[in-house]
């Protein structure tokens, strides 16, 4: 089944169904990860499990920044195959070992210098203090395994491989599991090493989990004197997915330092919140990753409807999901503080903490799907405000506000904040439903009209690139005229949404709809990557159909290995195309100088200048074509 049939035409339910069960199974797994090691250390000691939550910011930002960096290096691959540029894209996976390895040595010496301030920042307890550096220590001088199997992992999803870095996130996470309570209670013969314990199967299980993707990831390193240009990429590219995922652990950082001023037990209490959240919300975490194709596919296809029903269909199936989450909170938070302590001040906290918490957990479901929702449509400027605001801006200020009322109040913070985000969320909605595209889409799926390729005789074929408002469109039309040849220009389009299922407008667009500093992170997106090989697979076969003109869609570079293919780009004075573009899009000046600002120039091997007289230019375009086989 095509993607085009399976996004396109199954039933929403039917989709999700299909593909978020083994997502779901490897963030189980996850989950069982943090909970396990709290699990026993707080069978350990008290002063351990309090330790935990402390370093839990830490180890979201070391993540925040392998698997952001990862992300870049993914991104920055997925984008080079998109334009067929395989050679590019192993320079990036090249890249990715030697990258890793110094993202390691930095955090582990930064790990190694800063965590005694860290802890004194957070507790006052000697004990506490001396097992957040013993922990932290270790998981960060020891984090290679995560670096590199972040990264590793991301080069093997660019290539199409999802299966093997499933598997070995499974291993690595079964291998923690298995060596927690033979490392800290000192079981089988093994030393009995507490918290310090619980670290090193942390970063053992890491080491695991990246050995079991390492052959089929490593690839060759690349000269030397791309790695400047290649890292600054992956930075840009990687850095807006860092910069939201170290939000999580500053805004935990900061409701720790908020809690600190009450007790340890109120830092361990939000702590071992997190040890169950993360496991209540593996239905809505392996829901917003199964979201984003259907969604992005469906709103390339201009299939409108069917995103809205996606959108419904996961909030109303996440939010009979978190109803679970919202009972037990309510119901029974004593027993689930029970199975990690038995401090009863962490219970009496928690048992009042937990019952506020629970009441956020609806409106969570739309304040963590909305953003999902909008990087799905490519809105990602919304997508990432609504995680600035919901973890900066008003989690942690919030958490201040209530606090100053007392430490019951604080608790409130929780559903005041996925309240807050969720109305914000469904603004943005608002706003996303009057767009034109998604306004004036059919309220019916539509068919494409058809297209064809028209059959020629062999000999050369034109490509014509040209800058924009510089006539080149009409040059091509009146040159296939003369020479009694197929034109293709705006067919192409409707060619390319006919191979790909998404709709005409949308392949029409995709290059003036990427902004200039996101262009590789737009590239990088299934259903932009999907039209952009549709037009590649159109362009080919118009090629192999014989003698033709084809005016832009990147036709030159798509049909660069064919000799008998003359490539021409045309150029005019800036004044002439301004004044063109004022005179057939309606615009200002100012409008007119922003658009032919956006299309940089191509070189390509002829260049023809011409003026006004657009005829002018046929003759030397017609010699070009005359100087290769006949046509």
């Amino acid at each position: 089944m095509t993607d085009s049939q399976f996004f396109g035409q199954e039933k929403i339910l039917k989709i999700l169904l299909k593909i978020a069960p083994p997502v779901m199974l490897a963030q189980l797994i996850q989950a069982l990860y943090n909970i396990v090691d709290s699990l026993f250390v707080g069978r350990y000691s008290d002063s351990g499990l309090t330790a935990l939550s402390i370093v839990y910011p830490i180890q979201l930002l070391m993540i925040a920044l392998a698997v952001g960096t990862g992300v870049g290096i993914n991104t920055a691959m997925a984008a080079r195959f998109g334009v067929g540029q395989k050679n590019k894209a192993d320079e990036f996976a090249g890249v990715g070992t030697p990258l890793a390895v110094l993202l390691w040595a930095i955090f582990a010496l930064m790990c190694w210098c800063i965590m005694p301030a860290y802890a004194g920042m957070s507790t006052s307890s000697p004990e506490i203090i001396t097992d957040v550096v013993t922990y932290g220590r270790i998981i960060g001088i020891f984090s290679f395994g995560l670096f590199l199997e972040s990264i590793w992992t991301k080069i093997l999803q660019a290539n199409g491989d999802m299966k093997t870095p499933m598997a070995a996130q499974i291993l690595g996470a079964v291998t923690n599991i298995i060596l927690d309570p033979l490392l800290i209670f000192g079981l089988w013969g093994f030393p009995e090493l507490g918290i310090a314990g619980a670290a090193i199967a942390t970063v053992i299980g890491q080491i695991v989990a990246a050995l079991a993707v390492m052959r089929k990831a490593l690839r060759k390193s690349p000269s030397l004197s791309v790695y400047h240009r290649r890292i600054a990429e992956i930075f840009r590219l990687g850095i807006p997915n860092i910069l939201m995922q170290a939000a999580y652990t500053f805004y935990i950082f900061g409701l720790n330092l908020i809690l600190s001023t009450f007790s340890d037990q109120a830092v361990t209490t939000l702590g071992l919140y997190y040890k169950w959240q993360t496991f209540f919300f593996i239905p809505l975490g392996s829901m917003q990753t199964c979201i984003v194709p259907v969604i992005s596919f469906n709103y390339a296809a201009r299939k409108i409807r069917r995103c809205k029903q996606t959108l419904v269909t996961s909030v109303v199936f996440g939010m009979a999901l978190m109803a679970l989450g919202t009972l037990c909170f309510e119901t029974i938070p004593g027993p689930m503080l029970h199975v990690f302590t038995s401090d009863p001040r962490v219970v009496e906290i928690g048992s009042v903490g937990f019952r506020f918490i629970g009441i956020s957990f609806i409106p969570l479901v739309t304040s963590l799907i909305f953003p999902v929702f909008f990087q799905a449509v490519g809105q990602s400027l919304k997508s990432s405000l609504l995680t600035v605001v919901r973890t900066v801006v008003l989690f942690v200020p919030l958490g201040f506000v209530f606090s100053r009322l007392g430490l019951t109040w604080f608790w409130l913070t929780f559903p005041v904040t996925e309240l807050l985000t969720t109305l914000l969320g469904f603004e943005f909605y608002r706003q996303f439903l009057s767009h034109p595209y998604v306004s004036q889409a059919p309220l019916l799926d539509k068919n494409q009209s058809a297209a064809i390729i028209r059959p020629s005789k062999p000999g050369v074929i034109v490509t014509i690139a040209r800058q924009h408002g510089s006539s080149g469109k009409e040059i091509g039309r009146l040159v296939a005229e003369q020479l009694d040849l197929p034109f293709y220009y705006k067919e192409m389009t409707a060619l390319a949404a006919q191979e790909s299922g998404l709709d005409k407008e949308f392949v029409s667009g995709i290059n003036k709809n990427a902004p200039k500093v996101l262009y590789n992170l737009y590239l990088s997106t299934k259903a932009v990557r999907l039209a952009v090989m549709a037009q590649h697979r159109i362009i080919e076969k118009i090629a192999d159909n014989g003698s033709c003109i084809i005016v832009g869609r990147a036709a030159d570079y798509v049909l660069q290995d064919r000799k008998n293919v003359v490539r021409i780009f045309i150029q005019t004075p800036q004044e002439y195309r301004i004044r063109r573009v004022m005179e057939v899009y309606g615009d200002t000046r100012e409008e007119a100088e922003e658009r032919i600002s956006t299309v940089p120039i191509k070189p390509v091997p002829h260049i023809i200048t011409i003026y006004p007289d657009v005829a002018g230019a046929m003759p030397e375009i017609m010699i070009l074509c005359w100087t290769l086989p006949a046509v």
